[in-house]
């Protein structure tokens, strides 16, 4: 009965919460015990629990209340019914989660990476959408939406979600003809086809598929007698009713180069976009990584980390990598802030964060934006709250943040005292507006 409880507490949870924020720190726990309206709640790590605790008390709390019809009392504590203790090679004792089931042979040859399914995706604000309409493809491949085109700036996790969808589907039909390859590939093959003389074997390598996943299409503009072939080869599949799923680094009409007739066949689906991770859904992934690198993190040290990279997920990847193998050189199962910290000693953050604060100062960047929109700088820094002054400040706060590298805490002084929330909430907005890509950049070059 409490079981059956619990887990309508968490699908409460799960809509009540952002996605990465459930599936982070709220899926993986469970219900130890409920007696006397008193609940003992299991958490993977401490840190995790340390924070439902915290800020998501009250959450939980109103749910089970709801579900028992009690006032209870609520503590979260590790349980080692989902801890699973490892050991690393020179024995310090680590924490991992369960291993997760090994890929398919079908799923290793269709050039699917192991790590590259649904249970390893964080979902949050930036690719919810793309993440339901993947599910709908798993359930009804072929039929739903097809072809199924994602597009959006690297590291995004493109490449991640397209692998996970074909996974799902090996997983569904194990027979079923399934092919991962970058678009460069198909035009090295194609290459290769017509010096040894053998275009029969390359269009039935490419054209008797059930799915095909293509990496990259946008390689194939330019190059008139790829497109030629990739376009029939997407005709014979698309009108067997195959799947077909393609990524890109911009949507099919941005793509200079590209044949009219391509650009109408890949919009004819659905066109999705994933945007950068916004903060909350970084910390989750932040959160992620680190038990998969068999560290706990401690929640400043999240924070820090996603407020310093705000571009994409594979420079989390990467730094979170480093501070985890650092950390565990160091015997230390818990990556802190200082770690951290000491982590970005004498680095440049990310290629959208160049200029540094000693060749731009903040009042010089509110003065260029002020200027760029046409207003008064007392107007830019105030309360006001007129619509062509909110879309000037958020952008002068966003590139506060990436091109002056100021904290929150300081950009929410300059514009008005502000507090770091609404700072955030205006990086995130400018972050999943890529309309503004073209005057933000106008602006920067003008600093």
């Amino acid at each position: 009965m409490d079981q059956s409880i619990w887990k309508k507490v968490k699908e409460e949870l799960k809509i009540d919460l952002s996605n990465g924020v459930f599936k982070v720190y709220i899926d993986s726990t469970t219900l130890i015990s409920l007696e006397n309206n008193f609940a003992l709640i299991g958490c993977n790590f401490p840190n995790i629990a340390q924070v439902n605790q915290q800020k998501y008390y009250s959450n939980f709390k109103t749910a089970l209340d709801r579900h028992t019809q009690n006032n209870n009392s609520l503590k979260f504590e590790v349980s080692s019914l989902i801890q699973t203790p490892t050991k690393s090679i020179d024995s310090t004792p680590l924490f991992s989660f369960q291993k997760t089931n090994s890929p398919s042979i079908s799923a290793l040859k269709s050039g699917l990476h192991p790590k590259y399914t649904f249970d390893q995706l964080v979902v949050g604000n930036s690719n919810n959408f793309a993440y339901a309409a993947a599910q709908g493809i798993v359930k009804n491949p072929g039929l739903s939406y097809n072809p199924f085109f994602i597009w959006g700036g690297v590291g995004v996790g493109k490449t991640h979600l397209m692998q996970a969808i074909g996974h799902e589907m090996l997983k569904n039909n194990p027979d079923l003809k399934l092919k991962y390859f970058p678009a460069e590939t198909f035009g090295n093959d194609l290459i290769a086809a017509l010096k040894s003389k053998n275009m029969t074997q390359f269009k039935d390598k490419y054209r008797q598929l059930d799915c095909i996943l293509v990496d990259d299409i946008q390689f194939i503009a330019g190059k008139d007698f790829t497109q030629e072939e990739f376009f029939h080869t997407f005709n014979t599949l698309h009108m067997a009713g195959k799947q077909v799923i393609l990524t890109s680094d911009r949507k099919p009409g941005d793509i200079n180069g590209l044949e009219d007739r391509l650009v109408s066949r890949f919009m004819g689906g659905l066109t999705v976009d994933i945007q950068s991770p916004d903060f909350e859904m970084r910390c989750a992934i932040i959160q992620d990584l680190a038990t998969k690198k068999g560290s706990l993190i401690d929640q400043d040290a999240v924070i820090f980390l996603a407020e310093k990279i705000n571009t994409n997920t594979r420079e989390l990847e990467g730094k979170v990598g480093q501070i985890a193998i650092s950390a565990q050189s160091k015997n230390s199962p818990t990556i802190t802030l200082e770690m951290v910290e000491q982590s970005f000693n004498g680095e440049s953050l990310n290629n959208n964060s160049r200029l540094t604060s000693e060749k731009i100062t903040p009042r010089h960047l509110i003065s260029v934006c002020a200027r760029h929109f046409n207003i008064k700088t007392g107007d830019l820094v105030g309360t006001s709250r007129k619509k062509e002054l909110v879309l000037a400040r958020h952008i002068t706060a966003y590139l506060l943040l990436t091109q002056a590298l100021l904290p929150l805490e300081e950009v929410g002084h300059l514009l008005g005292d502000r507090d770091h929330t609404s700072i955030m909430h205006a990086r995130d907005k400018i972050n999943t507006s890529p309309q503004l890509k073209p005057l933000i950049n106008q602006i920067i070059s003008s600093l």
